[in-house]
């Protein structure tokens, strides 16, 4: 049970945007969009303000949730790949959020959340060398298996025929 409440608070983190929940290090290179803001549920009004700390979901929209499990011995090249991927992938024209954590807790355990615009920034995203580098790095880092999760508002949204 509290496996899924940690990744309900997650996706509750990616919706509202909230900086403040992301590692320090990890925040996006790039501004929130201008057109992302929301309305005051109790009045019903924009904001004058105009708050970008929360985002309304397209139904287009991708999210990519990953759990790495990593060597305590690869911990320092893990990081410093990441770190890199994370300031490639953030400057990808599809690409809204890219986020990772270490996981409170769970030695060794990070996860990434990803946010995509599109289908199409998704598939952009998997054809990148850098990433295909990465994940042959992760081969000689990786302590289990990683986790991965897919989550899209439209159905049959992430298969390969789309």
């Amino acid at each position: 049970m509290n496996r899924i409440k940690m990744l309900l608070w997650q996706l509750a983190c990616i919706v509202l945007s909230i900086p403040a929940f992301s590692c320090p290090s990890t925040q996006p290179d790039k501004p929130a969009a201008e057109d992302r803001n929301i309305s005051i549920a109790r009045t019903g009004k924009t904001s004058a303000n105009k708050l970008h700390l929360m985002n309304t979901i397209t139904a287009t929209e991708k999210f990519v949730i990953a759990k790495l499990y990593i060597r305590p011995e690869s911990m320092d090249a893990f990081r410093r790949a990441l770190e890199e991927l994370a300031a490639q992938t953030r400057k990808e024209p599809g690409c809204i959020q890219y986020t990772w954590y270490p996981e409170p807790g769970e030695e060794g355990a990070f996860t990434l959340i990803e946010h995509y615009r599109d289908q199409a920034g998704l598939k952009y995203h998997f054809a990148q060398s850098y990433l295909a580098d990465f994940v042959k790095k992760m081969e000689g880092w990786k302590s289990k298996d990683l986790k991965v999760y897919f989550l899209s508002s439209e159905p049959d949204a992430l298969k390969e025929d789309k």
